[in-house]
């Protein structure tokens, strides 16, 4: 296997990179892969521009995020770091899951959100078969096509296999519904309706191009790094309703380091209630 691999970073024909590239992915994103990951670092960064909306003034928007996760337990956890910049300003935030108790770090101060039922017993019931990914709904394999190797590269001192390949934008939308489904047990249905059929019908429809590159461990086919980059224009009837939105792109990459070192997740010593963050204490001092 790793021999077809070689030869095909190296310049096979197109239709033996593309056959061995599927296969690489499939590997990839199997259950049995997915699962070999139980803990590490996970690093994150979006990065949007939004040309034309007004309320940005023209600059990008990004948001950073790394830290510990866990999905060793009976639901995964994590301790994450984030900053986000909007027009130049940026804002530290933390967002710590330990274990089902979900933490909203702003100013110092963390929060508890409040977590519906549904949802912890979700997460509590993930069972054998399941993984992080497939847990929230999201089946990136699905949505790849006419992959191919395209060489070799090093992601956090591990030598991998670069795939990349083009997004079936569809199949890549309705997973971000099922996110949104996830989510509006965190934070209401609000998150849900962000993210509706029609809302995105109309997403799909602005999307110009969508690409992915994928970075699997040479000797174990384990997922390394993801990256996303999708660019759009929003049609000129569209534009008046979206504050002169006229296009841009987002760019993500998430990377995945110290794979399955220890890593203990644990619930802050303090917190205050998710109503004093909505009631003012919180935002309202941003």
């Amino acid at each position: 296997m790793l021999v077809a691999l070689a030869v095909a970073a190296c310049g096979g024909s197109s239709g033996g990179s593309t056959a061995a590239a599927k296969q690489l992915l499939s590997e990839t994103f199997s259950t049995a892969s997915l699962q070999k990951v139980k803990s590490g670092e996970l690093a994150l960064n979006i990065d949007a521009k939004l040309n034309g909306l007004s309320a940005l003034g023209g600059q990008p928007v990004s948001i950073v995020m790394d830290g510990p996760f866990s999905d060793s337990g009976s639901s995964p956890a994590f301790d994450f770091d984030a900053t986000v910049t909007v027009r130049g300003e940026t804002i530290p935030l933390g967002l710590v899951d330990a274990h089902g108790a979900i933490y909203l770090k702003l100013l110092g101060t963390y929060y508890k959100l409040p977590v519906s039922d549904s949802s912890a017993q979700g997460q509590g019931s993930s069972g054998a078969d399941k993984n992080l990914l497939s847990s929230l709904g999201i089946h990136p394999l699905a949505w790849l096509t006419d992959p191919k190797i395209v060489g070799t590269a090093t992601v956090a001192g591990v030598a991998t296999q670069h795939v990349s390949a083009q997004v079936d934008v569809s199949r890549l939308l309705s997973d971000a519904g099922k996110i949104a489904g996830n989510l509006s047990g965190i934070a209401g249905q609000e998150a849900s309706s962000a993210l509706s059929p029609a809302t995105l019908s109309q997403v799909g429809s602005a999307i110009t191009s969508a690409s992915v590159d994928v970075y699997s461990g040479s000797s174990d086919h384990i997922l390394r790094e993801l990256r996303l980059d999708v660019a759009f224009t929003v049609p000129a009837g569209d534009r008046s309703g979206l504050d002169g939105l006229t296009g841009g792109s987002l760019d993500i990459q998430a990377t995945l380091s110290a794979l399955n070192s220890p890593e203990t997740i644990t619930a802050p010593a303090t917190s205050e209630p998710f109503s004093d963050l909505l009631g003012g204490g919180g935002l309202g001092s941003l």
